[in-house]
């Protein structure tokens, strides 16, 4: 009896005739001769750019929404001085809600430095109650002139913001002028925002908020009340 194997090298007759019968065989997908030719083909690669395309247009269209979004806050050229400096108020409030970062026990340790680099000073400042606290101090500058920013956080979340500038040129018309309290300070709203404006101490003062329907408006009024009863600026 002769073995099977073939002497000169080959495969084995037996074997050969097992993987024939029980190795069950598929075809290749049709693409797939095309797709490891294009794979190998580094010239037909490069005539591919639009792979790039996706990430890059993601990151413009982003890039135009966030534009699109501060454009109706950024300060525009000429103008009133009023609305020039309420637009950059528009746009330091929209700042410090999405990047701004809540420190309500830092707040005291850092207003003295706060004080020196915005060149605003203050006798004494309102730091909250139970229904609106501070949570940040910065120096900030508006319209290329220094000022401080005060963030203010309520109960519900709302954010609101104090800021005053040392801008003597600006102006605060009668008209649009409300009485709160004992004050009659200018409300207006612009942007989806409120913003109350008044002078004080020579300085021009400001507070911005989400606050607008007419039951937001009167608490927001009622958070002017607190803010300028309970903050002293040094006169200049």
């Amino acid at each position: 009896m002769t073995d099977d194997i073939d002497t000169h090298g080959g495969e084995p007759d037996e074997l050969s005739r097992l993987l024939r019968e029980r190795v069950t065989r598929h075809a290749a997908p049709a693409g797939l001769r095309a797709a490891v030719a294009e794979t190998l083909s580094p010239s037909k690669s490069r005539r591919r750019p639009w792979l790039w395309l996706p990430p890059a247009l993601s990151a413009l269209a982003t890039a135009m929404i966030m534009v699109l979004w501060f454009l109706p806050a950024l300060p525009r050229p000429g103008g009133d001085p009023l609305q020039l400096l309420s637009r950059a108020v528009l746009t330091e409030h929209a700042r410090a809600v999405l990047w701004g970062e809540a420190r309500p026990d830092a707040v005291p340790g850092a207003l003295p430095r706060v004080m020196e680099e915005s060149g605003v000073l203050l006798n004494w400042v309102f730091t909250g109650d139970q229904d609106l606290r501070l949570v940040n101090a910065q120096p900030t500058f508006l319209e290329g002139r220094r000022a401080l920013a005060l963030t203010y956080q309520d109960r519900d979340g709302h954010s609101v913001s104090y800021i005053i500038s040392r801008d003597p040129n600006v102006a605060i018309p009668d008209l649009g002028r409300v009485q709160i309290a004992k004050w009659r300070p200018l409300v207006t709203k612009d942007s989806g925002f409120s913003m109350i404006v008044w002078k004080q101490s020579g300085l021009v003062c400001m507070m911005v908020s989400d606050l607008v329907s007419d039951d937001d408006m009167n608490r927001f009024k009622e958070y002017f009340v607190k803010v300028r009863s309970a903050t002293e600026l040094r006169s200049y």
